[in-house]
């Protein structure tokens, strides 16, 4: 396990040569599981929905990050816990900007660095890299009494992406949309949910009798009941549809203005 003491480059071979840190869309393997390091909050092992694995997340706001990368249309592969490989390559980076350059805790041997996410985005008829890296805004704050040298391993990593004419993002907690967050996470339950894939065939006549039952100053849940009562489910199968629905991008509803909640009218998308 990476969290372990004493890691030694022997370590560092070993895990590289089963593939950690790489491969691509299902086969790909994370460079560690939330197990192997301490978290940053709350850690989260989640199955996705592009992929079809587990996906292994440090913190809330690096889970946010997945959420809205699986809704983007665009997005075909997230790979998080990226290794930047080769170590070479890095510690030279590091060495030409003069910054130490990091190891594991209590020995010499150069630290495996890692980005959070790497995404893999269709762009008209090309696939790019994109890559995210996730940190709380008061971790980079000059106030923060480490955020010196948290700043020295960002730049190295930006330095490695540049160098592979990869786009790459510092996100923080200011940057997300966390409306739109919370409701796609409500939501996404039934996504993975498996044992509700009986419903898929509904989904159509779902949609028409959603959308006839719609009104501006209706409830999630006046409708829901109105399209329970039409398709003969029972509501709590057409909340698992209307979350589908949402998700497949086949309901226009705002995930910005509020929180979707079942006593509160449903607003549109522009």
């Amino acid at each position: 396990m990476k969290k372990r003491k004493g890691i030694s480059a022997e370590d560092v071979k070993r895990w590289l040569a089963q593939g950690y840190g790489q491969g691509v869309g299902k086969q790909y393997r994370p460079f560690f599981h939330v197990r192997d390091v301490p978290s940053r909050g709350r850690s989260s092992m989640v199955l996705g929905l592009k992929t079809g694995r587990v996906h292994h997340y440090l913190s809330d706001l690096e889970y946010a990050c997945h959420i809205l990368a699986e809704y983007a249309s665009t997005v075909t592969d997230i790979q998080e816990q990226f290794a930047l490989l080769t170590c070479d390559d890095t510690q030279t980076i590091a060495e030409g900007l003069g910054i130490r350059h990091p190891v594991y805790p209590g020995t010499n041997t150069p630290t495996i660095m890692t980005s959070d996410l790497v995404l893999t985005v269709r762009k008209e008829q090309n696939l790019v890299t994109t890559v995210f890296c996730v940190k709380p805004s008061s971790e980079i704050d000059p106030k923060h009494p480490h955020s010196r040298r948290v700043m020295e391993k960002l730049l190295i990593e930006k330095t490695y992406w540049s160098q592979q004419e990869v786009a790459w993002y510092l996100i923080t907690e200011r940057d997300i949309p966390a409306t739109r967050v919370k409701n796609l996470g409500r939501l996404r339950m039934s996504m993975v949910a498996t044992e509700l894939d009986w419903l898929n065939p509904h989904m159509d006549e779902f949609l028409s009798a959603f959308n006839s039952s719609w009104r501006n100053d209706a409830t999630l849940l006046s409708i829901l009941s109105h399209v329970a009562a039409k398709i003969r489910l029972t509501r709590e199968d057409c909340f698992s549809l209307f979350a589908r629905a949402v998700w497949l991008r086949l309901l226009k509803v705002d995930l910005d203005s509020g929180v979707i909640h079942h006593d509160m009218p449903l607003s549109r998308a522009d």
